[in-house]
């Protein structure tokens, strides 16, 4: 005879399963009525330039980077904030992280991310901060996150402020030499410079279907407002926009992690382009834990196009605990990118 325990168990065994189709069917309804707001067209600094990339995702963390760029379904660090704020409440603890990245030997980006365990359980707080560039052309981001979760699902929001500024660097005419002095004039006319700033919000959602698996999702800059304002330096010829407002395009990205064991975990995304001219990205990648205190990591971000534009990331970290209160991080990423290839460090703390 079947004990009234066991089944109660079958029931909540059951009602547990039924809520986590309707969770994924959820899921799935969310992501397809979002498809119709990211018709937002590309970004322009300036009028005169038609040479689109600001706020530009290069792939920001070192260990999420060496995966291959796939971790929405796993947000299990400080990086949780940027890639998918549901993941802060896996949070064990304060984690501080720092990397640096020299991107294409052109840019150089700093970033900062903070976790915070916030009051209760299954709660906690992000803050992260990209900054880059130069007089020419400068970016600042600053996130702010919150994550709680119910059960097994966990959602999360991070706000966005933005600021940039651009053109503030001075141009001399005998930087431009081998240039006739007609096209050296009329560059010089058509120098813009400008300042802009705008907000922007994230969603996530994680679905822990299991204590080894769970599925992601992440609507990037779902809203993004800017306020952006031109002008020409010096010209009465050209001119520049002037005052403007323009939302940065949104990006869906879908994930999955799996643990097999305590060594292994195996990560996928999904990011499907939202207009014509955008690439559809897969992307997949594994952490190995060897010998307690080291890490291996590869990976690979695949387009979906016509064009050689695909990655192939190795990276390597130490994750060593002293007592049991604090661990120290260190990781190293190499990326194989047919433009050129790039290394990046990083350095964080958990306590």
């Amino acid at each position: 005879m079947i004990s009234l325990r066991q089944k109660n168990s079958d029931v909540l065994r059951r009602f547990r399963s039924l809520i986590t189709h309707v969770t994924l069917v959820t899921f799935l309804g969310m992501c397809i009525s979002l498809l119709p707001i990211g018709k937002a067209p590309v970004l322009f600094a300036q009028q005169i330039s038609t040479i689109p990339g600001s706020f530009v995702d290069v792939g920001f963390g070192t260990r999420p980077v060496a995966m291959g760029y796939a971790f929405v379904g796993l947000a299990d660090d400080e990086n949780a904030t940027y890639w998918n704020p549901a993941g802060l409440t896996k949070a064990d603890g304060f984690q501080v992280g720092l990397s640096q990245l020299d991107h294409w030997g052109l840019v150089t980006y700093n970033y900062a991310a903070i976790t915070v365990p916030s009051f209760g359980q299954n709660q906690a707080l992000g803050i992260a901060v990209i900054s880059s560039g130069d007089d020419m052309m400068s970016e600042l981001s600053v996130h702010a996150a919150y994550g709680f979760r119910v059960r097994f699902v966990s959602i999360g929001a991070s706000i966005k402020y933005r600021s940039a500024s651009f053109g503030k660097n001075t141009l001399s005419e005998n930087s431009y030499l081998v240039f006739d002095p007609e096209e050296i004039s009329i560059g010089m006319g058509q120098q813009v410079t400008g300042n802009a700033f705008g907000l922007g919000l994230d969603l996530g959602v994680l679905v822990h279907i299991n204590e080894s698996v769970q599925i992601g999702m992440m609507a990037r800059d779902y809203k993004a407002p800017m306020q952006w304002s031109s002008s020409a330096v010096e010209s009465s010829v050209y001119s520049a926009k002037g005052d403007y407002a323009e939302d940065l395009p949104m990006e869906l990205l879908f994930g999955v992690s799996g643990r097999i064991g305590d060594e292994l975990t195996l990560v996928a995304d999904y990011v499907p382009a939202l207009e014509n001219d955008r690439t559809t990205w897969v992307r997949a990648g594994f952490e190995k834990r060897l010998a307690k205190v080291l890490m291996i990591r590869g990976g690979t971000e695949q387009g979906i196009n016509n064009l050689e534009d695909d990655k192939i990331t190795l990276g390597t970290g130490l994750d060593i605990s002293i007592q049991q209160a604090l661990r120290i991080k260190a990781d190293f990423t190499y990326v194989m990118d047919p433009i050129k290839d790039s290394q990046r460090f990083s350095f964080s703390i958990h306590f």
